[in-house]
């Protein structure tokens, strides 16, 4: 009996409630490593706002400082405009440019647009580039690049200036250079249906007229007139008796030089030719003379 007794006592499990003081039992593994992650999220989440923050901060500060640093530029007589300066400008100089360009003298420098001054530049068609550069604290430079007038073509309204590279670029006024030969036999309508093969024409005539400088009869007869047949003939007439050579319409260097020992020998001889006729097909390197 008591043998039993003793048995059961020994499988009566202790008392294992919680008593305030003592440690708490520890929690599952799972929700430990849960409360973990939560805090280290939590953690990071204040990070990520602390450095935002500062960013904000950082921002705020740069704008300000960019900010005075535009009203102090704007405003400060430091950067007035006192001087223009115009690089490569033949026909416009500082006061035109400043003019055309619409600029101010004491006006501030850095309230210039400088993009509208250049193009205001380019709306005057001997203007063919234009650069407007601020430099501080006071100067504006101006850089441009004109166009070359080396001919005139007649075309049905008009005189036009051309340029070295074969535009038409402006009808001829008071202003502009009138001692310069004349390309005719440009057709108005030929430009208006193709301008391509009319602008073709007119660099033709330009280039006669470029081989004909370099001939020593030039500095005696300058180019008056290069007149342009429809089917690719060339008429030059040089000096102020009116000289005509007829060159045809290929190997117009040859032509030349031919069309010039002949004038060279009639002067010679004490005469002067009317029409020099060096455009024999068949015939080359005959040249026909009649004399005035």
């Amino acid at each position: 009996m008591t043998r039993a007794r003793n048995r059961r006592a020994a499988v009566v499990a202790p008392d294992e409630r919680f008593v305030p003081g003592e440690s708490p039992t520890p929690a599952p593994v799972g929700e430990t490593s849960e409360v973990r992650d939560r805090g280290s999220s939590r953690g990071r989440t204040l990070g990520a706002l602390r450095f935002l923050l500062g960013l904000a901060i950082v921002a705020a500060v740069a704008f300000a400082v960019a900010m005075s640093a535009h009203r102090y530029a704007m405003t400060s007589s430091r950067f007035a405009l006192r001087k223009i300066e115009v690089k490569g400008g033949k026909r416009i100089g500082p006061e035109q440019a400043e003019r055309v360009a619409g600029l101010t003298l004491g006006s501030n420098l850095f309230a210039l647009d400088t993009h509208q001054a250049e193009q205001k530049l380019l709306e005057n068609p001997w203007v063919q580039s234009a650069r407007v550069i601020r430099q501080l604290p006071g100067t504006l430079k101006i850089e441009l690049s004109e166009r070359e007038a080396v001919a005139l073509a007649s075309i049905v309204d008009g005189l036009y200036v051309v340029s070295a590279e074969g535009q038409p670029f402006k009808l001829l006024d008071a202003s502009d250079p009138v001692d310069l030969p004349v390309i005719t036999g440009i057709s108005a309508g030929g430009l208006a249906r193709d301008r391509p093969r009319e602008l073709e024409r007119l660099e033709r005539g330009l280039e006669v007229l470029r081989q004909y400088r370099r001939l020593k009869l030039e500095r005696s007869y300058p180019a008056q007139e290069v007149h342009l047949e429809p089917g690719g003939s060339v008429r030059l007439v040089v000096g102020s008796e009116g000289i005509t050579l007829s060159l045809g319409g290929d190997s117009l260097r040859q032509r030349l030089l031919m069309a010039e020992r002949v004038v060279i020998e009639t002067r010679a001889a004490g005469r002067l030719p009317g029409i020099v006729f060096a455009d024999n097909v068949a015939h080359p390197e005959r040249v026909v003379v009649r004399m005035r």
